[in-house]
C-alpha cells in the first residue's frame, strides 16, 4: 500500500512542474507574436523609411503613455511627452518632475525603462 502512495506523490509532483513549463512556453510564444523578446523589448519597430508622423504607427495615445509613467512613479508629474524612434523602437519618452525620462512602449503601454534626464535637454 505504501508503494502506491509513493508513486502517486511522485506523479503529482510532475504536474505543477509541467504546468510551469507550459506557462513559460506560452509566455514565450506570446512575446514572439507581439514581436518581443528579452533582447528586443519593443512591440513596434519603426521602418527604415519611417513616416514623418510617427503617431500613425502608435497603438496607444500619449495620454495612455503618461498614465503608465505616472503609475510607475506615483507622485511625479508629467513635464513633457514625445513620441520617439529610439534605436528603431517606437516609444513615448515621458519626462517626469522627478528628473526621470520614462520610456513607454507605443504599442503595449508597458514601461520599458527609465533614465535620468540630461540637463542640456531642458534648455
Amino acid at each position: 500500500m505504501e508503494g502506491n502512495m509513493t508513486k502517486r506523490t511522485r506523479l503529482s509532483g510532475i504536474g505543477p512542474l509541467a504546468l510551469l513549463m507550459l506557462f513559460v512556453m506560452m509566455l514565450s510564444g506570446l512575446r514572439a507574436i507581439a514581436g518581443q523578446s528579452p533582447n528586443n523589448p519593443c512591440s513596434i519597430r519603426v521602418p527604415q523609411s519611417a513616416p514623418t508622423n510617427l503617431s500613425s504607427l502608435a497603438k496607444i495615445t500619449a495620454d495612455q503613455a503618461m498614465a503608465a509613467a505616472r503609475a510607475a512613479y506615483p507622485g511625479s508629474r508629467v513635464q513633457r511627452v514625445e513620441l520617439e524612434n529610439e534605436n528603431g523602437c517606437l516609444v513615448y519618452g515621458v519626462s517626469l518632475s522627478n528628473g526621470l525620462e520614462v520610456k513607454v512602449d507605443a504599442g503595449t503601454g508597458i514601461v520599458l525603462h527609465q533614465e535620468q534626464e540630461d540637463s542640456e535637454d531642458e534648455g
